[in-house]
């Protein structure tokens, strides 16, 4: 909240100084009222004062509301822009911390939750200070006793609030989870749609997503139902206390005080006047027990938030204060990797650690080892996704921290699913470059030999649905194929590109792979090597370690699997 405390405060100041202005409002009022029972006609300052105090208050205050929800607005955006950024410094590393739908949910309504602390609780714990105390010490002068009254009933309103909001605040941050479990769970399902249709799971999906609904619906309830008992305590305590000034104020007029018989204790415009002024009193109070419920709403997504915010934030900061690549590498457009000394998590388990690996400009290499062995995590570190020890280096020049978003500029990443959007396939490839034109377009899809089968229904027109629906699975991989054409990147990155795909597709592919990765520096991790001929060697990965410093061929591999299986 630093970058917007000033805002904050300017509107808190603007907020304090309507405190005098209504104290001159209720005053006005309080002396019209008292001249017109008397049948005496009011002095015309008193009107001009009732009138201008009256819209100058409103004007500030409303100066207030809209800076503090201007500020409330900047500040979530930059921070939702933050978490944008991080996430996509995380790439896959994102996945610990729940699924695409929990972060979606996170991105939206967890720092939407921020809203009303920022645009109203912030200010108002000043305003409980300033506007109770300006009012008791005004009042002071008319009646010490109903000063002492409202000071010695003021506490109640707070002590009830923090009990009470405690419950509210637990109710909340498990009202927030909830919502975000089910938004994962929402994304799952609809992200396996068209699998649990094929397995007749829908009605099942659909009574599971139901009682979900139906736990999320209790929660809230609760929340709402601890939201309106607090409200309603504090209105209670409020208007007792408000009862009991105006019961003193009351039995003063009519000299009925026990210690004070046939005397008037207050004199009635300052009666009216103290009686005017003790909602407002209060109000100050109530409105504070109210936002304190967005208080208990922001701390719980504050919560639900941190851990997302304390993994990207290093990465942010190095997002806005990257370095490019030394001069030497500026125009380069072959790059050979080495790596010295590589170590990524602890020591005593790591998920790899690499002595030195040298990977020749242009070649080739085949990643191979059961799942877990490190090799997913081998290319995230190349892509920056990932902490690291050591030192990883562009032909021969060591690449900083900092270094590594201009590296990614080299790099060309493909996940095992094909990351696809609903739309058409021109939308999908202008992802990869937005200004391409469409006989490049062309071009790289009949590179991937996919124009010839899109061509028939509509070429670059042709509509997408969720999760690639409308081309086979080895249809969307040649148009992930065909978006890393149109990047001129040195470096290919590919993790399981084949995974869940028949034998036939398979074979396609890898013939398509080793035309369009000709020139490039590949590494791809694959269980499988079938199709994969044309690879230069092949790094056997196991626990996180290279169980050969070297690359071996192909043939080296296909001979230690079937002495494996043997």
């Amino acid at each position: 909240m630093r970058p917007i405390r000033p805002q904050l405060l300017f509107a808190t100041c603007l907020a304090i100084l309507s405190v005098p202005l209504l104290l001159l409002q209720m005053y006005c009022l309080a002396m019209l009222c008292a001249a017109l029972l008397q049948l005496e006609a009011p002095k015309p300052l008193l009107w001009y004062g009732l009138l201008a105090s009256f819209l100058l208050r409103q004007l500030l205050l409303s100066a207030k509301d809209f800076l503090a929800q201007q500020a409330s607005r900047q500040l979530r955006q930059d921070l939702r822009n933050t978490l944008w950024q991080g996430l996509a410094q995380l790439g896959p590393a994102r996945q610990k911390f729940g699924s695409d739908g929990q972060l979606s949910s996170l991105l939206t309504e967890h720092v939407d939750a921020l809203d009303g602390y920022i645009s109203r609780y912030w200010s108002q714990q000043y305003l409980v200070i300033v506007t109770p105390l300006a009012i008791a010490v005004v009042v002071s002068q008319h009646s010490l006793l109903a000063a002492g009254l409202l000071l010695g009933t003021a506490p109640l309103v707070p002590v009830f609030m923090i009990l009470v909001g405690k419950e509210a605040s637990k109710a909340s941050s498990a009202q927030l989870q909830q919502q975000s479990r089910m938004s994962g769970r929402l994304y799952d399902f609809l992200s396996g749609l068209s699998l649990l249709k094929r397995l007749n799971a829908v009605p099942v999906a659909s009574q599971h997503l139901s009682q979900a609904a139906e736990y999320y619906r209790r929660s809230t309830m609760q929340v709402l139902k601890l939201a309106f008992l607090s409200t309603a305590v504090l209105e209670l305590f409020s208007s007792l206390a408000i009862a009991l000034v105006a019961l003193y104020l009351g039995l003063g007029l009519l000299g009925e005080l026990p210690w004070l018989k046939q005397q008037i204790a207050v004199n009635y415009p300052s009666a009216l006047f103290i009686l005017l002024l003790a909602p407002e009193f209060y109000q100050a109070l109530r409105q504070l027990g109210n936002d304190y419920h967005a208080k208990a709403q922001a701390q719980s997504a504050t919560v639900q938030l941190m851990p997302l915010w304390r993994a990207i934030d290093p990465a942010t900061q190095q997002t806005q204060q990257q370095q490019a690549l030394p001069s030497q590498l500026a125009n380069t457009t072959a790059f050979s990797l080495q790596l010295q000394d590589i170590l990524v998590g602890q020591a005593q388990q790591p998920r790899l650690q690499l002595d030195r690996l040298t990977i020749a400009t242009g070649q080739r290499i085949l990643l191979s080892g059961p799942s877990g062995s490190g090799k997913s995590t081998l290319l995230q570190l190349l892509a920056g996704f990932v902490p690291f020890q050591g030192q990883l280096m562009l032909n021969d020049v060591s690449i900083a921290k900092a270094q590594m978003p201009a590296l990614r500029q080299q790099i060309a990443y493909l996940n095992q699913h094909a990351e696809l959007m609903p739309g058409s396939v021109a939308e999908n490839l202008t992802l990869a470059k937005t200004d391409a034109q469409p006989q490049q377009m062309i071009a790289v899809l009949k590179a991937v030999e996919l124009w010839d089968y899109l061509v028939q229904y509509g070429g670059l027109d042709y509509s997408i649905g969720e999760q690639g629906l409308g081309l086979s699975g080895g249809q969307q991989q040649r148009l992930a194929f065909a978006r890393l054409l149109l990047q001129p990147r040195a470096i290919w990155l590919l993790d399981e590109p084949f995974a869940e795909l028949d034998q036939a597709s398979i074979s396609s592919l890898s013939k398509v792979l080793e035309q369009i990765s000709r020139g490039k520096t590949l590494l791809i991790a694959s269980h499988q090597w079938q199709g994969l001929d044309f690879v230069d060697g092949c790094l056997l990965l196991e626990q996180g370690h290279l169980l050969k410093q070297q690359p071996i061929s192909l043939a080296e591999l296909k001979q230690l699997s079937n002495q494996d299986q043997r």
